[in-house]
């Protein structure tokens, strides 16, 4: 048993990370350089998700950040961007758990000569803690001939159970109004540059390789109303790929209150189809997803893939309007 629990870690450094099929509602997970990229001066993000609920060992993620835009620049003509992630994984029968507290900063540049055009660079650190929990497993020896006996000994003896490692990830965002039609957005992120150890013996190449992602959203304005934006993201780790593409239609229900209806299809070539449903109020988002499994992993979820619900909140504080000259009155 505990050979094949030194195995289990190994495969875990090169497992998929925490990820999101609504990573547009999940930016800070997404790509550092998104930090502080909205209209605004702060932002609240939850991120729920629920993995293969008909597989006894279903996978469970929470994340909840927060940004804000900083009010004085360190480098006139640009701006800063400071956050805060928590994330929280669960999955297995031992309960292999990720928990992360990340910290994002966010630098960008805009032009006088292209208002339109913003080049974002960003960088985050943090640290992570992986755990497992084997009175949750079950042993050889807890067999008592008849039947499993979870109070006999399991025999082992495990040293170390938590592991806490650094984690660094760098990424950049480009941001283009091309016209008054169309909008371009597209990221580049890496991830895990440090490589960190996190085996819970510190055995030599176990660690996380660095993760390489890309996203890309194109958006057309087909007037006040309506808009539909092509969305792209991927991401690689070693020999490990994801690629996630489709579109998504936005309706605009009530122009005073800014309330949007938002529907999507995706695809996750060669695992899962995904549909996401979304609603946008003033400075409130709230968007759900479920993935359609159709991989060969199907005949053990019966096709049911995962669910999400996600919210997003922006908070901008009033202006107060001061003159530029002040009138002095006029004394009869």
């Amino acid at each position: 048993m505990l050979l094949a629990f030194s195995i289990l870690t190994t495969h875990y450094s090169f497992a998929q990370d925490i990820h999101f099929s609504n990573w547009q509602m999940s930016p800070l997970n997404l790509n550092p350089a998104q930090t502080g990229m909205f209209e605004g001066d702060g932002r609240l993000i939850f991120n729920y998700r629920t993995q293969w609920r008909s597989v006894q060992v279903p996978y469970t993620t929470f994340s909840f950040g927060g940004d804000f835009n900083l009010n004085k620049p360190l480098i006139k003509g640009t701006k800063e961007a400071l956050g805060l992630i928590f994330n929280h994984d669960a999955a297995g029968d031992g309960k292999y758990t990720v928990t992360d507290f990340k910290v994002p900063f966010n630098h960008k540049f805009s032009f006088r000569k292209d208002s339109g055009l913003t080049i974002a660079f960003g960088v985050l650190a943090g640290v992570s803690n992986v755990k497992i929990d084997p009175n949750r497993l079950s042993y050889d020896r807890q067999w008592d001939g008849d039947a499993y006996n979870g109070g006999l000994q399991n025999g082992e003896n495990f040293q170390l159970l938590s592991k806490v490692y650094a984690d660094v990830a760098l990424g950049t965002v480009i941001q283009k109004q091309i016209n008054r039609k169309w909008l371009l957005s597209v990221g580049y992120g890496i991830s895990h540059i440090n490589q960190p150890n996190i085996s819970f013996y510190n055995t030599k190449g176990v660690v996380l390789r660095p993760r390489h992602n890309e996203s890309l959203q194109l958006k057309y304005s087909f007037s006040n109303i309506s808009s539909v934006m092509l969305e792209y993201y991927g991401n690689q780790q070693q020999k490990f790929r994801e690629n996630l593409a489709g579109l998504t239609y936005y309706h605009t229900i009530e122009p005073k209150t800014g309330t949007i209806l938002n529907i999507g299809f995706f695809n996750r070539f060669g695992d899962a189809m995904v549909t996401t449903l979304g609603l946008q109020h003033n400075n409130m988002r709230l968007q759900g997803s479920y993935d359609y499994n159709y991989s060969a992993f199907k005949r053990a979820t019966n096709g049911k893939g995962a669910f999400e619900i996600s919210f997003i909140y922006i908070y901008a504080k009033p202006k107060v309007f001061v003159p530029k000259t002040r009138v002095c009155p006029v004394y009869m």
